[in-house]
């Protein structure tokens, strides 16, 4: 092989890596919040759990793990949920992939297929099938067969069944779940069902074209932000009568109640809302908290 063949070759490959990598962060970057960043942290949190202490080896291959396994996590959910979206991306989110025009369907539905067999070929190794498999059926369910349409299925069922799956994979992919695990993903993963809904509230116009029946619009604008506030003001009480925010040490009691507050203005950002952009940073907040609860589990882990 010549030279010049030679160089032909890397750059086509070059190109063809550079491309891909571009396409899978315009799927997934404003999801990351809610996927990768939280299953790295719930990891880290099972790590610390371990008595001894694990070796820096163990350390760096459950945190490479947990970070390709999270990848795939997130890739093929997006991709799928663009698929099923594009109408109204375009209303909504207009710089997506598909909505955009720079990755046609076929595109999507390749990289689909080959996200989700690696990413159930990985669980299998790594002992986290079963997590996996959840996860792509309410995926598919979700994307494919009308899942997204209700409220009641979108946040309540897929948003908490999401959560756990993606808590109970950070864990087990280091050290067996216990009954406390179960305890605290399930109450953490309830909560978050709940007021999850907020990230309807950007999404209206779009929703409507495609036919969804979210609670913003069952509900009415004010009517939905009324009952949201009083969700997300509720949640600090209920995670407290659930034994979530009750820590022994002073950085956790600290961490706990930042958060409570934090969900206080939550409560206030809903409230005051009136714009998409305004909407949309308040979902991104409520991920922010959602990390800031398992940052907290790495605290008293």
């Amino acid at each position: 092989m010549s030279a010049d063949t030679q160089s032909a070759t890397f750059m086509l490959v070059k190109n063809g890596i550079d491309h891909e990598l571009r396409v899978f962060w315009d799927f997934t970057w404003r999801d990351w919040s809610a996927s990768l960043i939280p299953g790295m942290m719930y990891t880290m949190a099972a790590l610390r759990s371990l008595t001894p202490a694990p070796s820096t080896a163990q350390i760096s291959r459950s945190l490479a793990y947990a970070f390709v396994y999270f990848l795939l996590y997130i890739y093929a959910f997006d991709i799928a949920n663009q698929i099923n979206g594009v109408a109204e991306d375009r209303i909504n989110k207009p710089d997506r992939p598909l909505s955009s025009g720079r990755v046609s369907i076929q595109g999507a539905y390749i990289r689909w297929y080959i996200t989700t067999a690696a990413h159930l070929l990985l669980s299998a190794l790594l002992g986290v099938l079963p997590w996996c498999i959840l996860w792509v059926a309410i995926t598919v369910y979700t994307s494919f067969y009308g899942g997204d349409k209700h409220w009641l299925t979108k946040n309540l069922l897929f948003m908490s069944v999401g959560s756990l799956c993606l808590l109970h994979a950070s864990w087990a992919l280091v050290t067996p779940l216990t009954v406390r695990e179960w305890r605290w993903a399930l109450t953490l993963s309830g909560v978050f069902g709940v007021v999850a809904n907020v990230q309807d509230l950007r999404d209206v116009a779009g929703d409507k074209v495609a036919g969804r029946q979210t609670l913003p619009i069952v509900l009415g604008d004010g009517t939905f932000r009324g009952v949201m506030v009083l969700s997300l003001t509720a949640a600090p009480f209920v995670c407290w009568g659930l034994e979530f925010f009750r820590f022994s040490n002073f950085p956790g009691k600290v961490c706990a109640s930042l958060l409570a507050l934090s969900m206080f203005y939550m409560g206030f950002r809903v409230l005051h809302g009136r714009t998409k952009q305004y909407d949309h940073q308040t979902y991104m907040i409520l991920t922010y908290i959602y990390c800031g609860c398992i940052a907290v589990r790495m605290i008293s882990s």
